[in-house]
C-alpha cells in the first residue's frame, strides 16, 4: 500500500538519521524541545501509524480475496476501500498531534537519552496511555495476526475447489503471499514487544525486560526498511 511505503519512507529519511546523530555525538543535538517533539512524533506518531495502517491492509486483503465483489461497484468500493483509509489517517493525525505536539500535560526532555527518553507525558495519562498502547498498539498485532491465520486457512480450504481455476487460484496464492510475509516480518518483532508492553500494564514492574524492549525497538525498524524489498521481491516473482 502507497500509504505504507510514504509513512516508512518518513520514518527512515527522520528517525533513523537521528538515532545515527545520537550514537555518534552521544546527546541529542541540537538540545531543543522542537527536535525531541519531531522525533517523538514520527517515532511513536507514526510509527504506531504505520501499524494501524498495516493491520487495516491485513483485513483489507482478507476481504479482496474473498469478498472482491464488494469492490467492483463505486459506492461500496468507496465504502470498504477508500473511507476507512481515511478515516484512519485522520485519526492517527488528529490524536498524535494532540498527545504529542499540544499535550495535556508538561513535557520533559531528556537529552542524553536516545528518543529524548521517548516517553512523553500523555503516556502517564490513564486514558491517553493505555488507550494508545493497547488500541494503537497491541490491537493492531493481534488483528494481523488474526487475519493472517484467517486467510491460510481460507485458503488451505479453498485450495482443491479451485483447482480447475488457475489463474484465480493463483491471483490469490499471490495476494496471500506478500500479506502473510509482510505481516511475519512485522510481527517478529512486535509482538514480544506487544506482550511486554501488555504485561507491564497488567502490573509488571517496569525494570523487567528493559534491554529486551530495547532490542525489538530497534528490530522494528526492519519493519519499514524491509517491507519494501520484500514487496518487491515478491513483484518480481
Amino acid at each position: 500500500m502507497i500509504v505504507m511505503l510514504i509513512i516508512g519512507l518518513i520514518i527512515e529519511l527522520v528517525d533513523i538519521p537521528f538515532h545515527l546523530n545520537f550514537l555518534h555525538l552521544g546527546i541529542v543535538q541540537p538540545s531543543i524541545p522542537f527536535i525531541c517533539i519531531l522525533w517523538w512524533f514520527i517515532d511513536l506518531g507514526l510509527y504506531n501509524g504505520f501499524i494501524i495502517i498495516m493491520a487495516w491492509s491485513s483485513l483489507h486483503r482478507y476481504l479482496f480475496i474473498f469478498h472482491e465483489k464488494i469492490f467492483m461497484q463505486g459506492k461500496k468500493r468507496f465504502l470498504f476501500h477508500y473511507l476507512p483509509l481515511i478515516i484512519l489517517l485522520l485519526y492517527i493525525l488528529i490524536f498524535y498531534i494532540y498527545v504529542i505536539i499540544f499535550p495535556p500535560c508538561k513535557n520533559t526532555f531528556d537529552y542524553i537519552l536516545p528518543v529524548c527518553n521517548d516517553y512523553p507525558c500523555y503516556l502517564d495519562d490513564v486514558v491517553l496511555g493505555i488507550w494508545d498502547s493497547v488500541v494503537n498498539g497491541i490491537l493492531p498485532t493481534f488483528i494481523i495476526c488474526i487475519f493472517s491465520v484467517a486467510i491460510l486457512i481460507r485458503v488451505y480450504h479453498q485450495k482443491r475447489r479451485l483447482v480447475n481455476q488457475r489463474n484465480q487460484w493463483r491471483q490469490q496464492r499471490k495476494m496471500m503471499i506478500q500479506l502473510i510475509s509482510s505481516s511475519v516480518l512485522y510481527l517478529i518483532p512486535n509482538v514480544p514487544l506487544s506482550l511486554l508492553i501488555l504485561a507491564h500494564l497488567c502490573g509488571l514492574p517496569e525494570d523487567v525486560g528493559v534491554d529486551p524492549q530495547l532490542y525489538f525497538d530497534y528490530l522494528c525498524y526492519f519493519v519499514t526498511n524491509g517491507r519494501p524489498a520484500a514487496k518487491q521481491h515478491l513483484t518480481i516473482q
